[in-house]
């Protein structure tokens, strides 16, 4: 059994280390999906996992896996989190056990925080995701404290020029581009597998903060800084740049899958232009 390290929650074990446990803990508001991927052989069963109370430790719900087959030799079972009342919590899959989180309605604080959203095109590109289910897109979600700061965009463009005989500058072609650095981890910074994961997510296909799709700028990877010697939390940033040209048709599937439009609003059409209503 192997838990999709594109799964949202962290639940492998703290590397040692002599410094003081980030105090973050993890946010989600109720209306947020944490979706959870384990893959397994044909011949194992599914995993026992449950919800519980990160205080008592008493289960809130089991967990009822969705199965979907990848191949003869790999099957993989998920299922999305979603409608939890506000309180602390935790996630138990087999013998793992995942690092507490938060689900809150308080507005103040889901304020501070961005949603990213992420899938790969399709299902070729790793073995250790699933995007695509039975021809319908699934995203993960993944709150994470921070956000653009307008400090933190930088615009530029790509063109090509032609200078004539009288030195007039001839724009042949152009296209502007605006970069962004997303900044996760606010004053009590993060756990360091953020960056891992931040790292990771940006792999994908689409990438959507607050449902504007953005990529990676070129190679860069997150930088990171610490907060206090000593003190395993950490803030990091990535500069990301803004989608210009899109396939109206993948961004129209995207943002319907963003939304989680229900099988009957998904499946309605404009009369007249016979697209897809969000």
């Amino acid at each position: 059994m192997k838990i999709s390290p594109f799964t949202p929650l962290f639940f492998d074990e703290a590397s040692p280390s002599d410094g003081l446990p980030s105090r973050w803990v993890q946010v989600w508001s109720p209306s947020d999906e944490i979706m959870i991927q384990v893959f397994a052989s044909p011949v194992e069963e599914p995993p026992a996992a449950a919800i519980i109370s990160a205080h008592s430790g008493a289960t809130v719900s089991a967990i009822t896996w969705q199965s979907w087959e990848m191949n003869a030799d790999k099957v993989m079972y998920f299922n999305i989190i979603k409608g939890l009342t506000p309180g602390h919590y935790r996630v138990t899959i087999g013998d793992h056990v995942s690092e507490e989180f938060n689900v809150t309605s308080d507005e103040f604080l889901l304020s501070r925080t961005s949603l990213i959203q992420y899938r790969f095109k399709d299902n070729r590109q790793r073995e250790d995701v699933v995007s695509v289910i039975d021809h319908m897109p699934y995203f993960f979600d993944w709150r994470v404290p921070g956000g653009f700061k307008d400090s933190g965009w930088q615009f530029g463009v790509s063109n090509e020029q032609f200078v004539t005989q009288r030195e007039d500058v001839v724009e042949l072609f152009a296209m502007d581009y605006t970069m962004k650095t997303l900044t996760v981890g606010g004053p009590e910074g993060v756990p360091v597998w953020y960056g891992e994961m931040l790292n990771r997510l940006l792999t994908c296909s689409y990438v959507y903060v607050e449902r504007v799709r953005y990529s990676r700028n070129d190679s860069e990877a997150p930088s990171m800084s610490t907060l206090v010697e000593g003190l395993d939390s950490f803030v990091f940033t990535q500069a990301l740049r803004k989608a210009v040209l899109l396939d109206p048709e993948i961004e129209e599937l995207n943002q319907v899958a963003l939304r989680r439009v229900d099988n009957t609003d998904y499946r309605s059409t404009d009369e007249n232009t016979n697209r897809l209503i969000l």
